[in-house]
């Protein structure tokens, strides 16, 4: 719009934005334009039935099984089957908004159970957001009751999950939480089969369900994925990509958003999901990375090719996984890295690799892992730059963030060197943890120590000088100076310690 255009064109001439940057953006732009030019116009051919497929096989390693009492699934075929809810039979596969896409065509649950089983279907879902309507309950149960096993479809409706606006909870709706409630106690063989972005509440209902099915909005091809996962076609691999909280108020965001006065306060930092629930020691309902199998996978002989390392000599991690269940299967593992001790606040552990690797039953395979500098560093601010710092690490590895197998540690001999950032207001503690400043320092503390007739500080003074700003220390009465100000002296030491480290 031609105020936007008129708002750069200020920026570049009151030097706010280096035109070098804006030539930069606007080339990124031409390239785009000249290549769509470039393109040829009007219908290209495709492999519709390809392209379906493939989308089929993508929505089938998605699905994440959250659930499976007493190995219920996968269903054994022969069974009568109650299939229940709108979305077996109106699919939720796509996001609302401006992610509505035109599909070539759309697989339909209720039509693929119908071709592999006997079925009974029932609605049972309501558009109602905030009333129950008893009879659809009512007919659900009446179809469940007769049927080996239900299998429930629910999905969060647009009006709840789209673009543009924010769910202003975890909930599904009342009507559907009574659904599922009444059709499980109809029903103890039934099978929750879930739609949504994201997590969900489940605690009213999911100890009365035999299996949940986490499939997403899984596009065109979704229904048959999760038809050949519900019969054992394909072995569910996926694994969950966010930490599905007990509850709203559990989240780390919880506090801070949506803020006020149209300003978001990102307060949680660098705890976001899986680091946060970790780092406060709360429980969840499926931690990040979670996800079950119609198989077993074991872990073992975990070996790092070296314990200690330089920056130039990343390790690199392997160990054995197993299938030792009766079928084939995949299995994501899991690589986090823990940092044992660092000078800016660390989450327990962060996810840096992983890998998916497909087992026949009894087959073992060597999984393997190089990670980079970056997986041992964090950014620190003050430095703005990414830092590596000497020490110890833990290699952890897991088949979810909550369920480590291995574990090993390994020390990084140096780390990233850097420039001296002490200025006016750096504490006590920032002068002592560099080296360079710690020795002009130190002989002014023991001084102090000494005019107040103390030999060493205690445990408690420490800790308490630590965190106090250099300048603040040298204006107490007991080490106040009578030739200088804290400030100039602060200034004269800042003068030495740069001359010296030029």
């Amino acid at each position: 719009t031609p105020y936007r255009v008129q708002a750069v064109i200020d920026a570049v001439e009151a030097g706010e934005l280096d035109e070098a940057i804006l030539d930069r953006a606007v080339e990124r732009l031409l390239v785009i334009i000249l290549r769509a030019q470039e393109t040829p116009k009007g219908h290209t051919s495709i492999d519709i039935d390809a392209h379906h497929a493939l989308a089929h096989r993508i929505a089938a390693e998605s699905i994440v099984l959250l659930k499976n009492a007493d190995g219920i699934l996968p269903l054994k075929g022969g069974e009568t089957l109650a299939v229940i809810g709108q979305a077996a039979q109106t699919p939720i596969f796509q996001g609302g908004g401006s992610s509505h896409i035109n599909p070539t065509r759309v697989d339909v649950p209720l039509d693929l159970l119908q071709a592999r089983a006997e079925v009974q279907y029932a609605p049972g879902d309501s558009a109602a957001l905030d009333r129950i309507e008893q009879g659809l309950i009512n007919e659900a149960v009446n179809t469940a009751q007769g049927a080996d096993a239900a299998l429930l479809f629910i999905a969060l409706p647009e009006s709840i999950e789209s673009e543009s606006y924010d769910r202003p909870n975890l909930d599904l709706t009342p009507h559907q939480v009574a659904l599922i409630q009444a059709v499980a106690q109809a029903n103890p063989r039934t099978v929750v089969i879930l739609n949504n972005g994201s997590a969900i509440d489940m605690r009213a209902w999911i100890g009365g369900v035999a299996a949940v099915v986490e499939a997403w909005l899984p596009g065109q091809a979704g229904a048959g994925a999760v038809v050949d996962v519900l019969f054992g076609d394909v072995n569910p691999s996926g694994k969950l990509a966010e930490t599905f909280p007990l509850r709203l108020a559990d989240t780390p965001a919880y506090l801070n958003f949506p803020g006020e006065h149209d300003t978001v306060r990102y307060g949680e930092g660098i705890y976001v999901g899986y680091r946060a629930y970790e780092a406060q020691d709360r429980a969840v309902l499926f931690p990040f990375g979670f996800g079950l199998s119609y198989t077993t996978f074991e872990y073992s002989n975990l070996t790092i090719d070296a314990t200690a390392f330089g920056l130039g000599s990343i390790p690199t991690i392997a160990l054995d996984v197993t299938n030792t269940g009766p079928v084939a299967g995949k299995e994501i593992v899991q690589l986090y890295v823990h940092d044992v001790r660092a000078r800016l606040p660390r989450p327990p552990k962060e996810l840096k690799a992983f890998a998916k690797v497909q087992l026949e039953p009894g087959e073992t395979k060597r999984v393997s892992f190089t990670l980079t500098e970056r997986a041992f560093s964090y950014y620190d601010p003050d430095h703005q730059q990414w830092v590596a710092e000497a020490g110890e690490f833990d290699i952890l590895i897991g088949s979810s963030s909550a369920d480590i197998r291995l574990t090993q540690r390994i020390t990084l001999s140096e780390g990233t060197p850097l420039p001296p950032i002490l200025h006016m207001e750096s504490t006590v503690g920032d002068w002592l943890a560099d080296p360079r400043g710690a020795k002009l320092l130190q002989p002014m503390l023991e001084a102090m120590m000494a005019a107040v007739g103390q030999e060493t500080l205690g445990m408690e003074a420490e800790g308490f000088i630590r965190y106090l700003p250099l300048t603040v220390l040298l204006g107490f009465p007991d080490f106040a100076s009578q030739e200088a100000s804290p400030p100039q002296i602060v200034a004269g030491m800042l003068a030495r310690f740069h001359a010296e480290h030029a």
